[in-house]
């Protein structure tokens, strides 16, 4: 399965390529810590015991991922991942050749993407992500 990118408007998210950066989980994701938690306790133990199944994976590894908007983003406009990964953690955002026009960063929220957009930029500005 590969990454998908969702955005909010017109935009599109072309990936060039992703890296696995084999640098465990984030270091806020708890999944891993949750057992096999049972209603039977005091006396049963096994509420202690690991639980990190399909039914409740943790977090996928880190990848650096490099792409372009290939169509012009719109101010405020959000991107959403799905697939391989779920979480946008940081995002470099690429000059754009137009003058007075660019793209910058607004901010992560939940794993979210949203940019901030000046004039019209034109198509082509890059993005180096880190997801999750």
């Amino acid at each position: 399965m590969a990454i998908t990118y969702t955005t909010s408007g017109s935009a599109v998210f072309t990936e060039s390529f992703s890296l696995d950066l084999y640098a465990g989980t984030l270091t806020t994701d708890e999944e891993w810590l949750k057992g096999g938690a049972s209603a039977a306790y005091p006396g049963n133990l096994d509420g202690f015991l690991a639980a990190n199944t399909e039914a409740n994976p943790a977090t996928t590894g880190l990848k650096l991922v490099c792409g372009k908007f290939t169509t012009v983003l719109a101010n405020d406009e959000t991107v959403t991942l799905s697939g391989d990964a779920s979480k946008i953690v940081a995002v470099l955002v690429g000059a754009t050749s137009v003058a007075n026009a660019g793209v910058d960063l607004k901010n992560i929220t939940n794993g979210v993407a949203q940019f901030t957009v000046v004039g019209a930029p034109g198509t082509n500005v890059t993005a180096w992500m880190i997801v999750a």
